[in-house]
């Protein structure tokens, strides 16, 4: 692993802050390239997620973005060769993909804070956690199919959860903005807050949670997730061939029309 990439604030693309109340805040810090999500900012996110897991004064994880967006998706200046070949992104998808699992096996509840865009892996990321909470300018776009690459991170399952199948497939069909409201009216988001207001009532809502007996909630999360996880593994196995396979495809045939 090479040397650690620091955002212009000379913290590390993902940093953690821990208040008093038991909140561990975990940072998406890339705001020059708007939160977009490398494998080492998955690697150090999986890090935190477990440190969160394992500190018994941690009760709550809030998740957020550095800046004016929520998250990119992923960042195209990382550099996986394409000459690496499915392989390689198969190697590189395996981080993103432990990210994902991380959330879901994490026994403190995870509330993510959603302002500007969730752009692909963003909006799964965002998906992923227990608590979904938007500013009234927040925009989520499943850029998956419509640039060639298969829905990643767990998206198709934890989508399909809330809004049901039928609905989920035109989503990751059509792409496009979808705005919090109407995720909210889906039941994805659970709620949607004015601009100015969404940062100081995600806090009060990750309180509310930290003031409720800790045994209690960490048990009611672990057994709403022992309903539904059980394909998550399938499912990101499946990704894990299936992305590479049409990322390839893609590249294959933008080489072929420039040929």
């Amino acid at each position: 692993m090479g040397t650690l990439e620091r955002s212009h604030d000379g913290k590390p693309p993902i940093f953690s802050v821990i208040s008093d109340e038991g909140i561990m805040i975990v940072n998406l810090n890339q705001p020059e390239k708007r939160n977009a999500i490398s494998v080492e900012m998955m690697r150090l996110f999986e890090r935190a997620m477990d440190e969160a897991d394992m500190d018994d004064g941690v009760l709550v994880v809030v998740l957020r973005g550095v800046g004016d967006t929520f998250c990119s998706g992923g960042d195209l200046s990382q550099g996986i060769a394409a000459s690496a070949g499915p392989a390689g992104a198969r190697a590189s998808l395996r981080a993103y993909l432990r990210a994902v699992r991380a959330i879901r096996r994490c026994a403190k509840p995870v509330v993510c804070m959603v302002d500007g865009y969730a752009v692909g892996g963003g909006f799964s990321l965002a998906v992923a956690c227990d608590v979904l909470c938007a500013s009234e300018r927040a925009l989520f776009v499943p850029a998956f199919c419509q640039i060639g690459i298969a829905p990643e991170m767990g998206i198709a399952k934890h989508l399909s959860e809330c809004v049901g199948p039928q609905r989920t497939k035109e989503l990751l069909f059509l792409g496009g903005k979808i705005s919090a409201a109407e995720l909210f009216s889906m039941g994805v988001v659970n709620h949607v807050w004015p601009d100015s207001d969404v940062e100081r009532e995600t806090m009060s809502l990750a309180r509310k949670i930290a003031s409720m007996p800790s045994h209690s909630i960490q048990t009611a999360k672990s057994m709403v997730n022992a309903l539904y996880d059980g394909p998550l593994a399938s499912v990101l196995d499946a990704e894990a061939s299936a992305s590479p396979l049409c990322g390839a495809i893609s590249s294959y045939q933008a080489e072929d029309r420039s040929a």
